[in-house]
């Protein structure tokens, strides 16, 4: 009987030094473990034309998309998100032209006011931020805007409200940055 307290006792002791007690739970995970979580959760969402995939895009675990001809909208936790096919354009600059037209379902009369160069998928990309009208009530707003080419099809990007938040336009990029040709 003592042989087997004796040898409880060692595996509870050994057990607790090694990190298996009650408050192993509470230790603090590493920093890389999160970010791999994330990406194991992340999920794949395929833009379709004319019944061909045109667009890969990944986003993280409990965003939800619909997606439509020639479209995908994203509604996160943290933000909302539409990205279109530009139809014939050939290049980013000829979709830049396109824009107000473009995002008009959501957002009316678009003017940029701030434009940044980007590299999306390997091409150069585009991002503007201006001002405008929310679609669904004429609410003044500003949208961020990114126009960028994934083989040779032309996307822009959405994210926009009364106004932008960090989220929001962080969201939109980091979405925006997992673009791949299906």
């Amino acid at each position: 009987m003592r042989t087997f307290i004796s040898r409880s006792l060692f595996i509870i002791v050994t057990g607790m030094l090694s990190g298996c007690g009650s408050n192993a739970a509470t230790k603090p995970a590493t920093p890389a473990a999160p970010q791999a979580e994330k990406a194991a959760d992340a999920k794949d969402f395929v833009m379709q034309s004319r019944g061909t995939d045109v667009l890969t895009l990944r986003a993280p675990a409990g965003t939800k998309c619909v997606a439509e001809e020639g479209s995908l909208k994203f509604d996160s936790p943290k933000y909302y998100a539409e990205v279109w096919l530009v139809s014939g354009a050939k290049t980013v600059d000829e979709a830049m032209g396109r824009v107000s037209t473009q995002i008009v379902s959501e957002f009316k009369n678009f003017k940029e006011n701030e434009t940044t160069d980007l590299t999306i998928a390997g091409s150069p990309a585009k991002r503007m931020v201006g001002v405008g009208e929310e679609a669904d009530d004429g609410d003044p707003g500003k949208a961020d805007v990114i126009v960028f080419k994934v083989g040779d099809h032309v996307f822009v990007a959405c994210n926009h409200g009364e106004s932008l938040t960090e989220a929001g336009q962080l969201g939109l990029l980091a979405l925006v940055q997992t673009a791949q040709k299906p």
